[in-house]
C-alpha cells in the first residue's frame, strides 16, 4: 500500500474512533435510553437491553452504531 494510502486509511481509522467516543459521551449523558429496547454487542455476541419498545423514528437509542452500551459496562 502506498504512504497516501496507509495515511488515508489512519485518517479514517482516527475518524471512527473520535465518532465512536461522541457516540458513548452522547449515550451517557442520556441515561433514559437504557430503557428503550436495543441491541448490545458482548463477548458472547448480541444481546436486547431495555423494557420499553422504540418510538416510531429510524433514530438509535441505547446504543452506538457499533454496538456499544452503558449498561453493558456497568
Amino acid at each position: 500500500m502506498s504512504r497516501l494510502g496507509r495515511l488515508w486509511k489512519g485518517a479514517v481509522r482516527t475518524w471512527e474512533v473520535c465518532r465512536e467516543a461522541e457516540e458513548r459521551r452522547q449515550l451517557l449523558c442520556r441515561p433514559w435510553e437504557e430503557e428503550i429496547l436495543h441491541w448490545s454487542r458482548q463477548e458472547d455476541g448480541w444481546v436486547l437491553h431495555g423494557k420499553y419498545p422504540p418510538p416510531d423514528t429510524r433514530w438509535r437509542y441505547g446504543s452506538t452504531k457499533w454496538g456499544w452500551c452503558p449498561r453493558r459496562d456497568g
